[in-house]
């Protein structure tokens, strides 16, 4: 294979890189195996899956807020619909060692700020300005979305 084929074509690539390393972890001496590329893609696999779960649940945030803001919305249904898949889809790609490396506090300012940049007509309900919640707690199985709605608004329930 050529050099430059990490470059050229990824997918192949990668699937010439895994049976590499199958034959390697069945015992044959195999040194054709391009680990700078490999250690780097494994670490950013890592990385993406980190932000992945930070970037669903800021959206959670987000569509959180924005109901919270104005709950008499039309499309507030929506966001609700949305603010579960966002959770459901976080709580199933996050693992255990993304709690310390998940920072909740600047997610939840990211998502303020972005909902205080959204143009709505009329009056909007006070936000929340510092998230009480952990990462843990906010995608826990019992955690509904009135929960979420109700740790970002100002309001007292």
């Amino acid at each position: 294979m050529p050099d430059d084929l990490y470059r050229r074509d990824f997918v192949t690539w990668s699937e010439v890189q895994a049976e590499r390393l199958r034959r390697l972890a069945a015992g044959e001496r195999v040194n054709d195996v391009d680990w700078e590329n490999l250690i780097e893609e494994v670490e950013t696999l890592g990385r993406s899956e980190l932000q992945a779960v930070e970037s669903l649940a800021e959206q959670a945030l987000i569509h959180a807020m924005k109901v919270a803001a104005r709950p008499e919305d039309p499309a507030s249904d929506h966001w609700r619909g949305e603010i579960r898949t966002f959770l459901n889809n976080a709580r199933r790609r996050y693992t255990p060692s993304m709690k310390q490396r998940i920072d909740m506090a600047a997610i939840h300012a990211d998502a303020l700020e972005a909902v205080r940049e959204m143009a709505f007509d009329g009056p909007q309900r006070p936000l929340r300005e510092h998230f009480a919640l952990g990462l843990n707690e906010l995608l826990s199985r019992g955690f509904s979305t009135a929960d979420l709605i109700a740790a970002v608004s100002a309001l007292d329930p």
